[in-house]
Order: C-alpha cells, then sequence, then structure tokens
C-alpha cells in the first residue's frame, strides 16, 4: 500500500487528522510522511492521476473526504 493510500484511509478513519487536513492540507500531508511529490499530486486534483496511485475504491472515499463542499 502506498503512502497516499495510507493517507486516504487515514483520513477516512481519523477525525482529528481530518480537521487538521482542513485547516492546513500541505503541513499535515508533510507532516504524515507524503513527499512533495505525493503532496503536489494531491494537491493539484489531478483525478486521473490519483485514481492511478489510489486504485478505484480508495478513490472513491478520498474525493469525498478531501474535498469538501465549500461553505
Amino acid at each position: 500500500m502506498s503512502n497516499v493510500q495510507k493517507f486516504a484511509q487515514a483520513l477516512a478513519t481519523d477525525a482529528a487528522l481530518l480537521e487538521a487536513y482542513n485547516a492546513s492540507p500541505e503541513k499535515v500531508m508533510l507532516e504524515y510522511g507524503l513527499t512533495k511529490e505525493e503532496v503536489n499530486l494531491i494537491l493539484s486534483g489531478d483525478m486521473s492521476a490519483l485514481k492511478k496511485q489510489l486504485g478505484d475504491q480508495e478513490m472513491k472515499s478520498f474525493v469525498v473526504i478531501a474535498t469538501p463542499s465549500e461553505k
């Protein structure tokens, strides 16, 4: 399992991590251990590249969790 997959799963199960991520995504991802390239991939919003990294099921979860609707 890649670091990005582990991070996506952690966001789905750790409310404190999700709250911190929503406040400061790049900082939280780097502290979690993602590489700068992985952080840039996630922040880019490139769904095709993310799907390749995460796989179908994890991608669905990640999109829902990591891209909340704007208020």
